[in-house]
């Protein structure tokens, strides 16, 4: 089975407020292949909005390992593509 990739949601208030509320229906803004081969879940506010000068601001989503700020969801559906196309580091 191929590994698929993960898209983690910060279910933080303030990321909710910010506007991660919309990635509550990612899926349905995924192609029926991309869905297909990502997992998406929520995650407890890791606390980067905290650290605004080193992680930028919420809200945020992690695809794989690549953490994205000011996250909306033109951003995550770019980098879940090009996680799924050409897998990590690409």
């Amino acid at each position: 089975m191929t590994e698929k990739t993960e898209v983690s949601i910060c279910f933080g208030t303030l990321c909710f407020i910010m506007g991660g509320s919309a990635f509550e229906l990612l899926s349905e803004h995924l192609d029926e292949e991309l869905r297909e081969k990502t997992l998406i879940r929520g995650m407890n506010c890791p606390g980067y909005c905290n650290q605004t000068s080193e992680y930028g601001k919420p809200p945020f989503v992690k695809v794989n390992n690549t953490l994205i700020s000011e996250a909306n969801l033109q951003k995550v559906i770019t980098a879940v593509k090009k996680e799924v196309l050409y897998g990590a580091d690409k």
